[in-house]
């Protein structure tokens, strides 16, 4: 929790935005290939640390195993949901349903981005063991889907977790933006579509001329998350993972006393 209220205080929103053109970060998955040499597990770490899921757990916080069969066998898997409203979607309108009297017991509990990872790391050393399954936001998952078929690849169904980042189209590089105080510059990687086109709509006022020389690019989590394990390239540390507007609030929720004087400034946007 204390990381979520850390993220709390240091994040901003589009509009509150420095940007300029960072380029390289070698090639993500969903890009191109990178190189297989690992980066420190703590690196990785941190850099979930601060995005919040959502699972359900029973008063023991033991976590919620469904069970269903697949090709006549029989698969235990555990949800974590990307967002809070799903997790309690789930929980309100399957789960009462089928089961009110453990469904009352339940709760949404969150946890980090970095505890999934582990728990999932951890689950591929066990036989036979649990799925841990991220489940997507399916509005973000149509506008994925739009994106590569407006892209030329019609009636391809984007599969995965999407994430949305604003770049340029002559250089490959990407739009930057200052986290928290100092002079570093990071790759903003959105949750949500429309996270990514405020971005750039703020830039496009700001630099009407690089207005036709930008996009949206649309990669999986998942891939990223490889990338973060596996790039040799040091600019892959300047990703940053955005959480959803809907997420962002939790976080804030957690730290009722934040100040004002925490949130960045806005200065002018620049290439």
């Amino acid at each position: 929790m204390k990381s979520f209220i850390r993220l709390g205080a240091t994040l901003g929103i589009a509009g509150s935005v420095f940007l300029t053109g960072l380029s390289g970060i070698g090639n993500l998955p969903g890009i191109g290939n990178l190189e297989a040499i690992a980066l420190p597990q703590d690196q990785v770490v941190k850099k979930l640390q601060e995005v919040p899921v959502f699972t359900l757990t029973n008063p023991k916080g033991e976590f919620v195993v469904l069970s269903r069969n697949n090709a006549s066998k029989p698969v235990s898997q555990v949800g974590f949901f990307i967002s809070k409203q799903d997790a309690q979607k789930f929980l309100d309108n399957r789960l009462k349903k089928e089961n009110p009297q453990l469904a009352n017991t339940l709760q949404v509990r969150p946890l980090s981005l970095a505890d999934y990872y582990k728990i999932v790391q951890e689950s591929k050393k066990k036989p036979d063991s649990v799925i841990y399954t991220l489940v997507p936001t399916q509005q973000q998952v149509a506008s994925a889907t739009s994106m590569l078929n407006q892209n030329g690849k019609k009636g391809e169904q984007f599969n995965g977790i999407p994430l949305f980042v604003p770049k340029f189209k002559k250089d490959n590089s990407y739009l930057t933006i200052p986290v928290a105080k100092g002079n570093e510059r990071y790759i903003p990687f959105f949750f949500e579509k429309e996270q990514a086109v405020a971005l750039l709509d703020e830039f496009k006022k700001a630099v009407p001329k690089e207005a036709e020389n930008t996009e949206i690019q649309v990669v999986d989590l998942y891939g990223v998350m490889e990338a973060l394990n596996s790039s040799s390239d040091p600019s892959i540390n300047k990703i940053v993972l955005y959480p959803s507007r809907e997420s962002i609030n939790f976080i804030r929720s957690l730290s009722p006393n934040q100040s004002p004087a925490a949130k960045p400034a806005a200065p002018a946007p620049k290439k």
